[in-house]
C-alpha cells in the first residue's frame, strides 16, 4: 500500500496556472463578442422608392427598414433605415436606431422631399435623413 508521502503534488504553483488561464478566457470572450457583433443576419421588412416628382441627382433612391440579428447568439441588434440606389439595399447610407419596447417598429409613412427623406413609425418616432447624406455616391 502506498504511503501518503508517495502521492506527488504538482510543482507548478496555482497562480502560474491562473496567470495563463485568465488571459485565455478573456481572449475567448472578446473573440466571441466580436464574432457575435460582426456576423449579422439581415432581413428587409419594408421598402419605399423615391417618387418621380422628387429628383436628387438623376438617380432613383430606395429607403428600407432592415432588421438585424446576430448569427452566433441570435441577439436582436439595432434596426436600420437604409437609403440606397440599390433596390436590394445592399449598400448605401445606414441610420441605426432602437425604439425601446416589445414591438417591432413599423413604418407608416415615408416622405420624399427635396431636402431629404423622412420615415415615420407607428410609435410616433420619426427619422429624417438629409439628402446630402445619401446623394453624390455616399
Amino acid at each position: 500500500m502506498p504511503s501518503v508521502s508517495a502521492v506527488r503534488r504538482s510543482s507548478t504553483p496555482w497562480w502560474v496556472l491562473a496567470a495563463i488561464a485568465v488571459p485565455l478566457l478573456v481572449l475567448a470572450g472578446a473573440v466571441g463578442v466580436f464574432v457575435d457583433t460582426q456576423m449579422v443576419r439581415t432581413a428587409t421588412v419594408y421598402t419605399s422608392t423615391q417618387p418621380d416628382a422628387v429628383d436628387y441627382d438623376g438617380f432613383t433612391y430606395h429607403a428600407g427598414l432592415v432588421r438585424r440579428e446576430s448569427r452566433l447568439l441570435g441577439r436582436r441588434l439595432d434596426d436600420k433605415i437604409m437609403i440606397s440606389r440599390d433596390p436590394g439595399l445592399t449598400y448605401g447610407h445606414p441610420v441605426y436606431f432602437e425604439i425601446l419596447g416589445n414591438r417591432d417598429p413599423v413604418p407608416t409613412t415615408v416622405q420624399w422631399r427635396p431636402d431629404g427623406v423622412s420615415v415615420r413609425f407607428d410609435s410616433g418616432h420619426e427619422i429624417f435623413v438629409p439628402a446630402a447624406a445619401f446623394t453624390g455616391g455616399r
